[in-house]
């Protein structure tokens, strides 16, 4: 008995570890009933009195088949064919594909029905009423709140733009973009950008989604991108991922203010010398300069070819955040020549900007530049070239001679007289009996005015004066400007290793010559002579003349 017990203990101890044991007994699987298709006979139509035949109920039509997501890589990766394949008429997009959605959804068609009885009616003027969704849809207004969203729709019609809640903006862009059909492609698309510009100022969170949303609107309905008048460039393309759709396809200008609105990193308009009075010229010869860049390269093709304008593709879901229906939701896919992704072309235009508003400093008199990296020499030959026939020649500057003195410094110039002897010993006879009074007045309390004088005023004598005794001028100081011929000679020539071997044989870093030979200039032309190039120092332009002058002499 004793062993049978050992033995068993044994075994509990040995099984400890199971764990199949830990794990509770699986559940019969539950039967479900019996789902396989059975053939139905119908009984034949009853016959009536009359001989009329009751027809058979129909049988209801079968729901439409809903997306079923692919369990094969294979599966996934085979495309369906588009419904529309076209080439817009733009400068930069090569093909648009439109996609069905892959699925049909249902939730928003009651919101669509309401948007199609309610399109017609007229509101009432009314008082404004708060309203907020994040999805605003017509159900969830009560009546004062639909009353007042159809008057403002009506003022808006009409081309008022009265203030109003956010969520009655966003309900009239759902509306607009789910009517198709009902409203012209061309109207709709200009209200939407109506309403962005009126509303944006104020309600800053629709920049990120008008603009996408009227660029699918565009590409679903074949439409050029909007002009200028619409739309402005600068406006809209800071906030679109294909900012190559709102590039105009006509005409050069469309191109230039492509480039300057999001291919520069330098924005000249915001510059502090871009005011009223330089705004004309800024905007004419900053884009005339880059106009004649682009045409010169383009014809060359080394200005795109540069930068690497490679094609791409994008694939964009229409009116992503939208309320949208199943009906008119798409998928793009987007085939286009993309430059507003090109580091290099970013670089390049940013410098041809910035050295056009330096020549236009240059012509302002101010003294300032903007610094350019890496602007090529081909590229720097043209835009002088251009800018040198566009802009009025300034004046040489010579010398600073002594101008006349302002009239209220006249007021204050020595008289001009000749050299008198005879004058020049009264005014010492002046002043020696000056003095004497000057002592008398403060000595009177304190010692007899005889014990603080040398001798009485009439034992003073003046020994006239015979002759004048005039200094010599000094002589003429070395040229302060041969020290500096050598290093000058290579900034002329743009040598920066000639310009390291002239500072190194003066002891001193380039740095150092260059501010000091501008502050002798600041001497000579009231402005600096060297400025920062793209190997060291370099001459202003206007002053070339001038440095050769001065390595001549």
């Amino acid at each position: 008995m004793a062993n049978e017990q050992q033995k068993r203990r044994k075994e509990e101890l040995d099984r400890f570890w199971e764990i199949d044991d830990l794990i509770p007994a699986a559940r019969p699987p539950r039967k479900y009933a019996d789902t396989r298709a059975v053939e139905l006979e119908l009984d034949p139509p009853v016959q009536q009195a009359n001989g009329n035949t009751e027809p058979i109920p129909a049988r209801p039509q079968a729901p439409t088949p809903r997306f079923i997501p692919p369990h094969t890589p294979e599966a996934a990766r085979r495309e369906p064919d588009p419904i529309e394949e076209y080439t817009p008429e733009n400068a930069l997009i090569r093909r648009v594909r439109i996609y069905p959605w892959k699925s049909d959804y249902r939730y928003y068609e009651s919101f669509v029905r309401d948007a199609k009885r309610l399109y017609a009616v007229e509101g009432i003027a009314c008082q404004r009423t708060t309203f907020f969704s994040y999805v605003p849809q017509y159900a969830q207004m009560n009546r004062e709140q639909l009353g007042w969203y159809l008057w403002w729709r009506t003022c808006v019609r009409h081309g008022e733009m009265p203030d109003t809640d956010y969520s009655y903006v966003l309900l009239y862009v759902y509306e607009i973009l789910n009517l198709e059909g009902t409203l012209e492609p061309v109207e709709a698309r200009e209200m939407l950008c109506r309403i962005w510009l009126r509303y944006r100022t104020i309600y800053r969170q629709l920049d990120s989604y008008l603009p996408e949303w009227i660029c699918d609107y565009s590409l679903l309905h074949r439409l050029p991108p909007p002009n200028a008048e619409e739309l402005p460039l600068s406006a809209v393309m800071p906030h679109c991922a294909l900012k190559e759709f709102y590039v105009p396809a006509g005409g050069e200008e469309g191109c230039i203010l492509a480039l300057l609105s999001f291919c520069s990193n330098y924005d000249y308009q915001k510059s502090k010398f871009y005011t009223k009075e330089n705004a004309a010229l800024f905007d004419t010869h900053v884009k005339g300069a880059l106009q004649e860049v682009v045409r010169d390269t383009t014809r060359e093709g080394k200005l795109f070819a540069a930068a690497r304008m490679d094609d791409s593709r994008m694939r964009r879901e229409a009116f992503a955040g939208a309320l949208c229906s199943w009906r008119i939701k798409r998928r793009i896919e987007v085939e286009y020549c993309s430059f507003s992704r090109s580091h290099e072309l970013r670089f390049l235009i940013t410098d041809i900007v910035k050295y056009t508003e330096n020549r236009l400093r240059a012509l302002l008199g101010v003294r300032s530049r903007l610094s350019v990296y890496a602007l090529p020499t081909a590229v720097r030959t043209l835009l002088d070239r251009y800018l040198d026939a566009a802009l009025p020649q300034r004046k040489a500057v010579s010398p600073k001679s002594e101008a006349a003195p302002a009239p209220y410094e006249r007021l204050y110039e020595l008289p001009v007289a000749e050299l008198s002897l005879e004058r020049a010993a009264a005014i010492e006879r002046n002043s020696w009996q000056t003095t004497e009074r000057l002592i008398e007045a403060f000595a009177e309390d304190e010692a007899p005015a005889e014990a603080l004088v040398d001798r009485p005023p009439e034992a003073r004598t003046v020994a006239p004066i015979t002759a004048v005794s005039v200094a010599p001028p000094p002589a003429p100081t070395a040229d302060p400007w041969a020290v500096y011929r050598p290093f000058l000679s290579a900034v002329r020539g743009e040598d920066a290793a000639a310009m390291q071997a002239a500072a190194a044989s003066l002891g001193k870093p380039v740095e150092v010559l260059a501010d000091e030979i501008n502050a002798l200039a600041a001497d000579l032309l009231d402005d600096i002579l060297l400025e920062e190039g793209p190997v060291g120092p370099a001459v202003i332009e206007d002053y070339r003349d001038l440095l050769d002058t001065l390595l001549q002499a």
